[in-house]
């Protein structure tokens, strides 16, 4: 999934996550790829909350 529009609530990020987890006979991995601009402040602060919540999810984030 690439996430196209910038959120930083964690609910919204949840239930984005919970959509790609549901099953499919075609589906084995699930990747999220999630894009910021390092040097916008806003984009940012939103990347950082969106950070800790996949960790909270469980994720591996890999940067």
């Amino acid at each position: 999934m690439f996430l196209a529009l910038p959120i930083s609530w964690k609910g919204t990020l949840q239930q984005y996550a919970g959509r790609l987890h549901r099953e499919h006979s075609h589906k084995s991995d699930v990747h999220i790829y999630d894009y910021y601009e390092h040097d916008h402040s806003q984009l940012a602060r939103m990347w950082d909350k969106r950070l800790r919540g996949y960790k909270a999810m469980g994720y591996v984030v890999s940067q």
